[in-house]
């Protein structure tokens, strides 16, 4: 897309890696949107059409991950025309797990445009009650869903089946997702005046955190594991889904302990990524179909990357605990830069092998740039630490390595403006002096600044 760059953040910093990776992700973003017949603009998944996929290419797995990415985009028409298709009669927002009132009110977080959120309340809420018709066991009070729903073919719990893509479940997928669209909506809610409404759908929340954290957490693995619908037993393995509650500050601190697997080499840590399967689990790694197609038994996906990353920035910023540091975050976010590359060249495809670092599922043209994951998202709000805030505030708290003197972060849209965030801790590399500085629309908010911070924009 022509003048694309003009209408995205850049980022500065010590590491050239970085600093390339997201400026080639942005760039294979630009491949995935799509201008429809109607003139409305749609993100795709993959660069060529698939038959698994809705009216034009859209595919809802992933769009809570271009959702994400895309409300860093200046043009807001995008992510408006992006939001408003998934909340028509022509979309199928139910075709995989897809947290879709969470998503939106992450863009409006971001642009500011909370009128949006309210003009498609009616349309979310609907979505959230036929998740409950579909989804929902009033028996067990927590959602079901099947492995390849989530994306996440030939994953455990289809594997205890005996299948590939099937196997009913209670996964901590669904239930993160449907925690996250009711604290949403009830937030809509409360903006509209409707107490009712609010009031609803803050119990529903609250009663799905509670029974998911008494009967997804298990006690002797001290994580959250799939159950199985038909016995409700265990499955016997652990997997990085596990991580995806923290992605919506779901779990009390208590549970916290979950993150003392995610830099263990014999858990979720490989030398070239994060495996999607503990280390030692016996179908780690077993190729269950044909090489190099879809499997979720262990090998690196930047699907689950990007939210096992996106949930340990929370913890970072909104827990207190000593299980993982801002170094660990840096160490897994500088792991994940380096498998976008295939022969040196920046490269994304489906999914690679966590022990040596070469791309598994590279499917030729159906990969090519797959739209599948986070990346410059996780820069602009884990690493560089700018966190817009539902209460007009921004936090921020980068999470850099010690060694790193300075980065830029410009072209920033944020609520209607723009905003550079600038990091010299010597003031050396910038005319702005030590510490941060950050200008909103060129004027100066704050100037020589200590982290973490709080400011109104």
């Amino acid at each position: 897309m022509e003048n694309f760059s003009q209408l995205v953040p850049s980022f500065l910093c010590p590491d050239s890696h970085i600093e390339e990776i997201f400026r080639y992700r942005w760039e294979a973003y630009s491949t995935h949107i799509f201008q429809r017949a109607n003139g409305k603009y749609i993100i795709t998944e993959f660069s060529i059409p698939v038959i698994h996929s809705g009216v034009d290419g859209t595919i809802s797995c992933p769009a809570h991950h271009h959702i994400a990415e895309g409300r860093w985009i200046k043009d807001r028409k995008f992510m408006r025309d992006y939001i408003s298709f998934w909340c028509s009669s022509e979309a199928q927002p139910r075709l995989y797990s897809f947290p879709l009132a969470n998503s939106c009110m992450k863009y409006c977080i971001v642009s500011g445009e909370y009128e949006m959120a309210k003009e498609l309340y009616e349309a979310m809420k609907s979505n959230y009650e036929e998740w409950e018709k579909e989804r929902f066991d009033s028996n067990y009070g927590l959602f079901w869903q099947i492995p390849d729903r989530d994306g996440m073919e030939f994953a455990l719990l289809a594997l205890s089946y005996g299948q590939s893509h099937g196997g009913e479940g209670y996964r901590s997928t669904l239930n993160s997702y449907m925690y996250a669209d009711a604290v949403a909506l009830a937030e809509t809610a409360a903006m509209l005046n409707r107490t009712d409404d609010a009031g609803m759908f803050r119990r529903k929340a609250g009663q799905l955190k509670t029974v998911f954290q008494r009967l997804v957490w298990n006690r002797k693995r001290s994580f959250f594991v799939d159950r199985r619908r038909d016995n409700r037993f265990f499955i016997n393995g652990i997997e990085l889904e596990g991580y995806i509650p923290w992605c919506y500050n779901m779990p009390d601190e208590d549970f916290s302990c979950a993150w003392k697997y995610i830099m263990d080499e014999e858990y979720f840590c490989a030398p070239y990524g994060l495996r999607t399967l503990e280390k030692n689990h016996e179908d780690y790694l077993v190729e269950h179909s044909a090489p190099g197609k879809c499997m979720w038994n262990g090998w690196c996906w930047p699907f689950a990357s990007s939210q096992a990353l996106d949930g340990m920035a929370n913890l970072l910023n909104n827990y207190k605990q000593n299980f993982v540091s801002s170094e660990d975050y840096f160490k897994l976010l500088k792991t994940y830069t380096m498998c976008h590359y295939k022969d040196g060249v920046p490269h994304l495809a489906e999914s690679y092998d966590p022990e040596n670092g070469v791309w598994y599922t590279d499917l030729g043209a159906r990969s090519l740039n797959y739209n599948h994951s986070t990346y410059c998202d996780l820069v602009i709000t884990g690493l560089a630490g700018f966190r817009p805030q539902s209460d007009g505030t921004v936090r921020i708290n980068p999470l850099i390595p010690a060694e790193w003197d300075y980065f830029l972060l410009e072209n920033l849209p944020c609520r209607g403006k723009t905003v550079s965030m600038i990091f010299d801790r010597n003031g050396e590399h910038f005319a702005y002096g030590k510490g941060l500085t950050l200008l909103v629309d060129g004027v100066p908010v704050l100037k020589n600044a200590t982290t973490p911070a709080v400011v109104i924009i």
